[in-house]
């Protein structure tokens, strides 16, 4: 659990009050996430999910949550953003931007079976047409974002950390950033950022670390996410291959993106080794902090590398 922002039941009931959604009975913080403060409120109209964003400034919630109100629109299973009393996607809690959305009726993934991991490359490849409607903001430049955070981990490793380190960052330059198709992404579509009912997907969570960035990097963290044990070192092909499939059934990959599918998952690999790096070697202040071990991420590295 990461609660970085203790909230008070007489603080969120005033809260509550911004919007028509009911009165408080009850409310807990959610056993999962890292990067910001969730909490699960029932009221007496329902059940929810309360945000506190921590792990991005307000300036970029319009787009964030923009997008996931266009991915809704067009039929996209996704948790919508509930509107407050004047019209707005989020207000403000304890100093931090704070949405509620109503609680989907499903659950998160330990492992994803060969029919979910269809159900998520079908999933995504709509999402990807969706996305193409709309303009490519918030652009991230990821191989800059993986050269600036190895810079400020890499003092920090040994020598064996440090080498493959260097070596990720140098493979990811070589990318051919700028002729990949582009537009609004998911970027951190783990197994449990989609809730399912048994084979059924229930809706897609957690959209925070939405950006502007290659289709082709959103579809390798999902392949990376879906398809390999973090515990056990080993990558699924029949699973990737479904999910892949799944994918293409709907968005063909050009030939670009086909070259340069392998090359993308090992720059989704790197950019989480370094993203658990950070927050492990600088980690950030909170009531309940949760640090995912940077091993997991660095062994599949490891692997695609070998491949």
């Amino acid at each position: 659990m990461s609660i970085y922002t203790v909230v008070e039941p007489t603080q969120l009931e005033t809260y509550l009050e911004q919007y028509s959604i009911g009165t408080l009975v009850s409310f807990q913080g959610i056993e999962a996430g890292v990067e910001n403060t969730n909490y699960f409120v029932t009221t007496s109209e329902g059940e929810y999910v309360l945000t506190l964003v921590e792990s991005v400034s307000a300036d970029k919630l319009p787009f964030i949550l923009g997008f996931v109100a266009h991915l809704a629109e067009c039929q996209l299973d996704v948790a919508q953003p509930i509107l407050n009393n004047q019209g707005e996607l989020f207000g403000s809690l304890n100093d931090r931007p704070a949405v509620f959305m109503r609680r989907l009726n499903g659950g998160p993934l330990d492992t994803p079976n060969l029919t979910q991991c269809a159900v998520i490359g079908d999933t995504l490849a709509h999402s990807h047409q969706a996305a193409s409607q709309l303009a490519a903001d918030e652009y991230t430049h990821l191989y800059q974002w993986c050269s600036e955070v190895s810079a400020r981990v890499l003092p920090k490793l040994d020598d064996t950390d440090k080498q493959l380190l260097q070596e990720a960052v140098m493979d990811a330059g070589m990318l051919p950033w700028t002729n990949l198709p582009t537009g609004p992404i998911h970027a951190d579509l783990f197994p449990d950022n989609a809730l399912f009912n048994g084979d059924a997907l229930a809706g897609l969570i957690d959209f925070y670390h939405a950006c502007s960035a290659p289709y082709l990097y959103d579809l390798a963290v999902t392949l990376n996410a879906w398809c390999y044990d973090e515990p056990t070192q080993t990558y699924d092909r029949e699973k990737a291959a479904t999910l892949l499939s799944s994918y293409q059934a709907i968005r063909t990959l050009d030939e670009e993106e086909h070259k340069w599918l392998h090359e993308m998952q090992k720059v989704a690999a790197l950019r989480f080794w370094l993203s658990r790096l950070r927050d492990k070697l600088f980690p950030k202040d909170g009531e309940l902090i949760t640090v995912k071990d940077p091993n997991g991420k660095k062994g599949l590295l490891e692997l695609l590398s070998r491949a």
